[in-house]
């Protein structure tokens, strides 16, 4: 069992909290941190979470790991204190506000014997494993349409005029860095790092970075990866192959996924009509392809607690994650730089 402690009280730690339940045990969350005391102690009342602190270094020395939801432009100082310390730390995404921030953060893990890991929920799952598998069902890929377009509901205020947290450029938390990953790392997943990219983003008025697209080209194909704070998509994410094209709903939480043959249509995924009571099923999820954002994102969220207690109980995690990680965050970081 990690006993792990949680930095932050919002939404995403209650996420977070449910998604320990589903481990078997394996991750227990014994302590938060918040900044104030007061705040601490509410969410763990609220919680049911026996260890409540204001004070970071207290907390650390109460755990086996850290778990950082805080604002991106904190996680560097938070991650490397937890190391330093001895512990491991799982970094919600992005892990880093900076390509380099996020070296420093992994290399530190490193030099110590301890387990650095972002959270990256979706690339954890089965429904993940579903895609990967069925490549292999297409042939030859040669084009593939990836997609994260999500209209914020903060965005209504600053189309009135009020610019709130969510579209202030000085935040670090453009379109790119909180729904863009999505895109990046699951094209990186499954495609690998592409030989060039190109890109452009649309800046709203404040030159806060509010959608974009990049395309990566590789030896024998393309892809087009698009993200979007400011608009919603409707279409599913495709990717094309010379004997097929496998069609994904929502990436960062598919309900949906199809085979599409020239003679036929195999549905892999269709959460709509499961009627078991195993991992994939998750009642009232609309079958239809259209991009929303997921009522449950905890259903899924522990698959990534499991590799993070599994490479703690090994010593060692596969090296491809940190290699999705600071892929994703370089080309954020040259995106951003251009606009």
């Amino acid at each position: 069992m990690v006993r792990i402690g949680i930095v932050g009280t919002n939404y995403i730690s209650e996420w977070f909290l449910a998604a320990t339940k589903r481990t078997g045990g394996k991750v227990d969350p014994v302590a938060v941190y918040s900044r104030t005391q007061e705040r601490a102690d509410e969410f763990a009342q609220q919680q049911d979470i026996p260890l409540a602190f204001s004070d970071y270094g207290q907390m650390i020395e109460a755990v086996d790991a850290v778990y950082i939801a805080s604002p991106t432009s904190a996680h560097r100082l938070q991650a490397l204190q937890a190391i330093e310390s001895g512990k491991h730390v799982l970094v919600e995404k992005t892990m880093g506000a900076s390509l380099a921030e996020e070296q420093e953060i992994f290399q530190a893990a490193k030099s110590r014997g301890l387990i650095a890991m972002e959270a990256m929920r979706h690339l954890h799952t089965p429904h993940q494993q579903i895609i990967r598998d069925a490549l292999t069902k297409i042939g030859a890929i040669r084009y593939a349409q990836v997609q994260m377009l999500q209209y914020s509901g903060r965005y209504d205020k600053f189309r009135e005029g009020e610019i709130l947290n969510a579209f202030r450029p000085e935040l670090g938390n453009a379109a790119i860095v909180d729904i863009g990953v999505y895109s990046l790392e699951f094209a990186l997943d499954l495609f690998g790092e592409p030989e060039s990219f190109t890109g452009a983003g649309v800046f709203l008025s404040n030159g806060f970075e509010g959608s974009g697209t990049i395309q990566f080209t590789y030896d024998s194909m393309i892809a087009d990866v698009s993200y979007s704070k400011i608009v919603q998509g409707v279409n599913p994410t495709a990717i094309h192959g010379e004997d097929g094209t496998l069609t994904v709903n929502y990436i960062g939480e598919p309900s949906r996924i199809e085979l599409h043959r020239r003679d036929r249509t195999e549905v892999l995924l269709d959460l709509a009509s499961a009627d078991s009571s195993g991992e994939l099923k998750r009642p009232g999820v609309s079958g239809q392809f259209i991009q929303a954002p997921p009522a449950h994102q905890s259903d899924q969220m522990h698959h990534e607690l499991l590799t993070f207690a599994a490479a703690i109980e090994s010593g060692t995690i596969d090296p491809r994650w940190e290699k999705i990680t600071l892929a994703a965050r370089g080309i954020m970081d040259r995106q951003l730089s251009v606009g």
